[in-house]
């Protein structure tokens, strides 16, 4: 639909006869502020200043200054102002009012006429619609853009015939006329007639390439034909020719939401937001697309702040619900907006309500939960028993290698060769788990020496026991030498007292 973006105050609407030379809010006094409209009007401008720390701006002091100024006779911008104003806090039904105050006021104003022609179709009363904006073609035939309008109204009511005579009728004089091609295309939308759709699509932009509107048709329709590339491409064409273009980025991010493309989403409904500060519906795909990239605080204030704006919104409920059922895993919480949901429908929920199915599965994922966690205590129990035992097993077996090498080592001599070198391997190899503290390993390395420490000790209880060794022989002296404490006899001298021998004869 060609809405004109009503949602900018452009020039911030001054209104006629303000007071004490454009003063500041903070100059009026309390007796202006409640018999000026002009005082309460700046006020209500002063308000919409974002703040410059938090970027916040105050919607509701905007609202009410707008509103009191409306009342002390303000006029018609006045009450636009607070149709703003009230679409921003999601108040959609004030906002049909103050419109409806500021169109009534001075039919010449087209801000008012579009704005009140939007949210009457935003609340499905497409009906109403069709009748503001027939009665503006009817006094003004020359106004093509506003009959475009009502076409794309008409379409939306169901009234095909009658747009189609409109769409006729505004081809008779001005043949070249590419908004009308456009409604066309949305019109055999409607229709289920996709082929004819994208014929008139594709004449609309023949005249006029540059229509966003014709890009979000034709994408709305690739999607319906289940090509959700091409229709990504003719929602982005539509968005880079205007980035303010609700519906485009409506439909951009709900197919990116489609495709878990969350970041795409998330820019293209704070765009949508951006655009339209009052829909429910964009901060409510917004919420989704937080939740996807995992924002999920953001994404739950933004619920709180849908629920607070509209207290019946159900979306807003099961997905509050959703998000700490499945994300946050705060099935307390998901049950108290699930709660929330009955207490403020009293009177109007039946038993058979998805609701209570909702809850039994909130309660059904929460003792899940708690099994899964249970589990995971007793396996974390189990490893840290596990570890502990490990490490008494190192201490177990620096014992068992100190002992097993040390009885390797007295039965060396009758053990064969290839064994002792076998078992020390082993005792060596267990040494170095011992000592680089490898308590995984500990059971295996243990499980190993069970092995062999048994099988060795077999071995060594056959063993003899070794010979002591012999001591050394002592070789018999030499002639001539003397043995130990004697002393080595003479040849030329004979003992005293005795007679040298005599040569015999």
């Amino acid at each position: 639909m060609n809405m004109r973006n009503t949602l900018m105050i452009l020039s911030l609407l001054v209104a006629a006869g303000c007071s004490k030379g454009g003063a500041k809010p903070e100059a009026f006094t309390e007796e202006d502020l409640l018999t000026n409209p002009a005082a309460n009007f700046q006020k209500g401008l002063s308000a919409l200043t974002p703040d410059r720390k938090t970027g916040a701006v105050d919607y509701t002091t905007a609202y009410n200054s707008f509103v009191a100024s409306s009342n002390l006779g303000g006029g018609a911008k006045a009450a636009f102002n607070a149709g703003w104003s009230a679409e921003a806090l999601g108040k959609t039904e004030a906002a049909e009012s103050h419109y409806r105050t500021a169109y009534e006021a001075d039919p010449g104003y087209e801000k008012a006429l579009y704005s009140l022609a939007r949210v009457l179709s935003e609340q499905g009363k497409h009906t109403d619609a069709v009748a503001l904006y027939k009665g503006h073609a009817e006094s003004h035939p020359e106004d093509y853009d506003v009959r475009n309008d009502y076409i794309a109204a008409l379409v939306a009511s169901g009234d095909y015939s009658i747009a189609v005579s409109e769409a006729q009728e505004i081809l008779r004089h001005d043949p070249q006329n590419a908004a009308v091609y456009r409604n066309l295309s949305a019109l055999y939308y409607a229709q289920n007639d996709y082929g004819m759709s994208q014929l008139t699509a594709e004449k609309a932009l023949a005249l006029n390439d540059g229509d966003p509107g014709v890009y979000n048709n034709m994408g709305v329709t690739y999607l319906l034909q289940g090509d959700e590339p091409a229709a990504i491409e003719k929602f982005k064409t539509a968005v880079k020719l205007d980035s303010k273009n609700f519906e485009s980025n409506m439909n951009l991010g709900f197919t990116a939401l489609n495709s878990g493309d969350y970041n795409l989403a998330h820019t293209s409904f704070v765009a949508a937001t951006d655009t339209n500060p009052g829909s429910l519906d964009a901060k409510l795909g917004l919420a989704v697309a937080l939740r996807g990239t995992k924002d999920y605080k953001a994404a739950g204030d933004l619920y709180d702040e849908i629920i607070d704006a509209d207290s019946s919104n159900r979306a807003a409920y099961f997905n509050a619900a959703t998000l700490h059922q499945n994300y946050t895993k705060d099935f307390a919480k998901a049950l108290k907006y699930l709660q929330a949901y009955v207490d403020a429908h009293a009177g109007q929920v039946s038993p058979s309500d998805e609701v209570f199915a909702l809850m039994q599965l909130v309660n059904e994922a929460k003792a899940e939960e708690d099994e899964k966690k249970r589990l995971e205590a007793e396996k974390k129990k189990a490893e840290e028993e596990r570890k502990r035992r490990n490490k008494e097993l190192l201490t177990e077996m620096a014992t068992i290698i100190s002992n097993t090498q040390t009885k390797l080592n007295a039965n060396t001599h009758c053990l064969d060769a290839g064994s002792v070198e076998e078992v020390g391997m082993v005792l060596e190899q267990a040494q170095m788990v011992v000592d680089a503290e490898e308590a995984d390993m500990a059971q295996d390395i243990k499980t190993l020496l069970d092995a062999y420490v048994p099988a060795l000790d077999d071995a060594i209880a056959g063993c003899e026991p070794a010979a002591p060794e012999a001591p050394p022989e002592e070789a018999a002296p030499a002639e001539g030498e003397a043995t130990d404490g004697e002393a080595a006899p003479d040849a030329e001298a004979a003992p005293e007292g005795e007679a040298p021998a005599e040569e015999g004869g």
